[in-house]
């Protein structure tokens, strides 16, 4: 099992918010659920490692509104396990 370090970057979750979005286009619909599950863990990461609140922003929109974009992807694409 490979431990994965999710670490904010910024522009990282605008990236991974359209490329899950390119590669559900493209079926590639396990490739995309991967992507959204690490921006989801990102943002966890940040609000418990960093201590950031959902009302705080994170490449200019709140964290809670970027849950809720990837979570929604998730469940209007059929892509929750």
């Amino acid at each position: 099992m490979e431990i994965v370090e999710y670490k904010y970057k910024d522009g990282l979750l605008e990236k991974g918010f359209y490329k899950a979005k390119e590669l559900i286009k493209e079926g590639d619909r396990d490739e995309a659920r991967d992507v959204l599950d690490a921006c989801i863990a990102i943002i966890a990461n940040e609000k418990h490692i960093n201590g950031k609140a959902e009302e705080e922003e994170l490449e200019g929109v709140r964290i809670g509104v970027w849950l809720k974009r990837f979570w929604n992807t998730l469940e209007n694409n059929d892509l929750l396990l």
